[in-house]
């Protein structure tokens, strides 16, 4: 079912592509020009970027700026993108500013964060123990790796897994006030094994489509490379979007997957 549920989502971007632009287009555009004006001066690689918070040169102010505005933009387009499917609700140019229910989808969503902390450091301590003298003890590239990958699957997919269900709440929340925080966890229980495989194949998914755009561009930081990331990244969120409203409409709202 973990892949019926990602092919769902996927052409509930793909087959509503006119409203998906509708609810995200015009906020997309904001977020690259507002990267390329106010936060061009911080797209740089990661040394210089030490580099420059260490003489003092990096200008935090404008970064603050470009992160108040991608989260509101972000949150703007995951509400609307939420109600566009689940409620049919039209948006001409972009999706009605709905703050409270924003307010609403970004204190969940905190609230879910800290409980992955509150996971994540038993998992990281446990996973520590385990893998921890394989990494010392590692006398190649390849062992090094792979004691790293054993360390993400131990830590980071229990992790993700746990996030996709916390996290199928929040299209509820996009809709109405006073969604109790664990109705997704609740109603995917017994789900374990899809959401696992689902995990799986969104982080494949990502991480190999970000790996494709990445290998068109010598310079990242290029106009080309950045529109095209920001595609990129408007694709995967969106998708990502998608897989919530569908976890949420078929396990909570009980809606049929149509694949």
């Amino acid at each position: 079912m973990g892949w019926q549920i990602f092919v769902h989502s996927f052409r509930q971007v793909f087959g509503n592509l006119g409203g998906a632009l509708r609810v995200s287009a015009l906020l997309t555009i904001v977020q690259v020009g507002v990267m390329m004006t106010i936060g061009k001066e911080m797209m740089v690689d990661q040394e210089t970027m030490m580099r420059m918070m260490q003489t003092g040169a990096f200008q935090w102010g404008r970064m603050v700026i470009v992160w108040i505005v991608l989260l509101v933009t972000w949150l703007w387009i995951a509400v609307g993108w939420h109600r566009f499917v689940l409620l049919e609700e039209e948006a001409s140019v972009v999706p009605p500013l709905r703050v409270d229910r924003m307010l609403g989808y970004l204190g969940k969503s905190i609230l879910i964060t800290l409980l992955l902390m509150v996971v994540a450091v038993p998992l990281g301590m446990v996973a520590g123990m385990l893998i921890g003298p394989m990494l010392v003890k590692a006398t190649s590239g390849g062992a090094a790796i792979f004691a790293l990958g054993l360390f993400a699957l131990v830590v980071y997919l229990p992790l993700a897994v746990i996030g996709l269900r916390l996290s199928s709440v929040l299209p509820g929340v996009a809709l109405e006030p006073g969604m109790p925080l664990f109705k997704g966890w609740e109603a995917t229980r017994g789900q374990t094994g899809t959401i696992l495989i689902l995990a799986v194949i969104l982080v494949a998914f990502s991480i190999g489509l970000q790996y494709l755009a990445s290998l068109a561009f010598t310079d990242p930081f290029s106009l080309p490379a950045i529109v095209v990331n920001g595609m990129v990244q408007w694709f995967v969120g969106m998708v990502g979007v998608s897989i919530l409203t569908t976890l949420y409409g078929h396990f909570v709202e009980g809606r049929p997957l149509r694949v």
